[in-house]
């Protein structure tokens, strides 16, 4: 079943800033494989209050997980969004 939190989960990511080399969620260590897709979303512009600026990846993991991870370039802070299954 796929997980999704909508708000996201807070990371700890390590690596280069726009495209980390790995995160910490729950306590454990997950090194990226490989970065499938990465996409913008800027929306709400010119709503200054809801303003939605992300960069989403989906990637793989060494533990094999496949990820959505997201950097919310608004709070400067990384999050994950789903894993699939």
């Amino acid at each position: 079943m796929t997980r999704l939190w909508s708000a996201g989960q807070p990371l700890q990511v390590w690596g280069a800033e726009e495209t980390p080399t790995g995160f910490t969620w729950q306590g454990t260590s997950q090194r990226l494989v490989e970065v499938c897709n990465r996409w913008r979303v800027h929306t709400r512009w010119w709503q200054p209050s809801a303003l939605i600026w992300r960069e989403y990846l989906k990637v793989t993991t060494d533990t094999g997980l496949l990820c959505l991870l997201y950097h919310d370039l608004v709070v400067d802070g990384w999050f994950l969004a789903r894993i699939y299954d």
